[in-house]
């Protein structure tokens, strides 16, 4: 969907980096307060970026195997694939012009 950051599972991961493209995975957790922090960054990236980069967030603690598949150790982890491998990966928060600026780097 344009313009609006996308919920995956682990069941969904192959689908969207199929696609082709930049992908940007948010791993999240609701507990996690950097996470809770990041997520209007991230809305409104998706708008900005609408066209140009997927960006889906999938929640590590109600699929903790999609976790452990990206190998994310502390939250937010924010991985950037495109064609489905990935190229970048950020963990921690940002601020908007920071990760604006890192994904623009990759266009």
């Amino acid at each position: 969907m344009a313009g609006k950051v996308i919920d995956v599972t682990g069941a969904d991961f192959a689908e969207v980096t199929g696609q082709g493209g930049l992908t940007l995975f948010d791993l999240w957790s609701p507990t996690c307060a950097p996470c809770r922090m990041l997520a209007p960054v991230l809305d409104d990236l998706a708008v900005d970026f609408t066209g140009e980069v997927r960006i889906c967030k999938a929640d590590v603690s109600a699929d903790v195997a999609l976790g452990e598949r990206f190998a994310a150790r502390a939250l937010p982890t924010l991985a950037l694939y495109r064609d489905g491998r990935e190229v970048d990966r950020i963990v921690g928060t940002r601020s908007r012009a920071q990760l604006s600026n890192w994904l623009e780097s990759h266009l």
